[in-house]
């Protein structure tokens, strides 16, 4: 079943349950899809709507952070449970460890031991599996 079938259902299943807040974050997350289909003139595949999703948990996070430092918590609260219903649509995330695990060769195979080089080889290797950030936090520690 493609996601956006998986969203759909979701939506339904919170009318159903009269969960307004699931059906906010549900509703906003299907509105992000159909806008990007309208502006590209084309249907969203799984992968690409993958990529939407992580942008979306990322701004939120951002945003979560932002809202801490402002002590704003009930924005906070209200961006912390939209992202819960976002990161159900992910993959699952890899862990620290898993990630050192698979990239330890992939290090010891790099012909230039830079970080430029090694983003370039490696990142597409986590794509949706893993966060940027922590990736490029464990290059550059296996690199030093």
């Amino acid at each position: 079943m493609s996601l956006r079938m998986q969203l759909t259902d979701q939506i339904k299943e919170a009318m159903k349950a009269r969960d307004a807040q699931a059906l906010n974050a549900l509703r906003y997350l299907l509105s992000l899809i159909k806008n990007v289909e309208i502006d590209t003139k084309k249907e969203l595949t799984d992968e690409e709507i993958i990529s939407l999703l992580q942008k979306e948990v990322k701004r939120r996070r951002d945003a979560i952070n932002q809202f801490k430092s402002a002590n704003r918590q009930d924005l906070v609260d209200a961006e912390e449970a939209q992202l819960v219903f976002l990161v159900k649509f992910l993959p699952k995330q890899l862990t620290k460890e898993e990630i050192e695990a698979e990239m330890k060769p992939l290090v010891d195979a790099l012909s230039q031991k830079d970080m430029s080089t090694a983003m370039r080889e490696i990142m597409p290797k986590f794509k949706g599996r893993a966060d940027g950030k922590m990736v490029s936090d464990i290059v550059k520690a296996m690199l030093v």
